[in-house]
């Protein structure tokens, strides 16, 4: 019952490889959320930050034209305000699983919750599995969740998304390391001019620190023939023909320092 299929395998390689191809500065989180809608048949799809110490919350979203018009950051604190099983749980214990409500609590104390009864009358999606991304901070929590109606996530969803979570912890890794090698505004305009991916521009700053295929393939988790793929396209769209001026040209554009 909750044996992937070969589909769900291409599912998450086809993502991936989308991700990996995102043009800089435009963030991949909007197709993270479609997939998750499709593949889970989801109604909507949040990626939520909450600040447990403080109940400030931010999100992104991918939702139905209807329901992208509602004020969601409104509904989602009014979901934390209402008691919510979820955000108490990860709040509470700092827990990393994928969980359902009904992993938590069972129905008949979801159904009794004002969270339940707030989202159940704006969205009418009350089936909810989040999927953690890493801590940031101390009593902060960033999930995923997605929801929809009709029945619980079956064991085939729920091992869809535990296969799934590892890929999304390392785009956020990712993400994050962009920040730190220094993706500011004037970083993210040159991206978007080069018709750089997120990949390729991590593969530049590897390169300007003299690191081999193999140490940025160590250092990126693939192997080093990608990271020669990579590489060829930085040539090419940067105009070089070598490492050295290619990274020159980065230089020009303000890729790199």
């Amino acid at each position: 019952m909750g044996d992937l299929a070969a589909r769900d395998y291409e599912r998450m390689l086809d993502l991936a490889a989308a991700v990996m191809d995102t043009p800089a500065p435009e963030s991949p989180w909007p197709l993270v959320a479609g997939e998750l809608a499709q593949a889970l048949r989801g109604t909507m799809v949040l990626l939520s930050d909450v600040n447990g110490a403080t109940g400030a919350a931010g999100i992104d979203a991918w939702a139905p034209e209807w329901i992208g018009s509602l004020p969601l950051n409104t509904l989602l604190r009014k979901g934390l305000e209402g008691g919510h099983p979820l955000a108490r749980h990860y709040a509470r214990t700092g827990d990393q699983r994928p969980l359902a409500v009904t992993d938590v609590v069972d129905i008949e104390t979801w159904r009794r919750t004002e969270s339940y009864a707030t989202l159940h009358r704006t969205v009418g999606a009350v089936r909810h599995i989040a999927i953690p991304l890493p801590t940031i901070e101390p009593g902060r929590f960033r999930t995923f969740v997605v929801h929809r109606d009709g029945p619980d996530f079956d064991e085939r969803e729920r091992a869809y998304v535990r296969r799934l979570q590892p890929l999304l912890v390392s785009v956020d890794r990712f993400l994050r390391q962009l920040t730190e090698w220094g993706a500011d505004v004037r970083t993210a305009d040159a991206a978007a001019e080069t018709n750089l991916t997120r990949r390729e521009i991590a593969v530049l700053s590897l390169l300007a620190d003299g690191l081999t295929a193999e140490a940025i393939g160590r250092r990126l988790g693939i192997s080093a023939r990608t990271v020669h793929k990579h590489t060829e396209n930085l040539y090419r769209k940067l105009a070089a023909t070598d490492r050295l001026t290619a990274v020159l040209r980065a230089q020009e554009f303000g890729l790199l320092p």
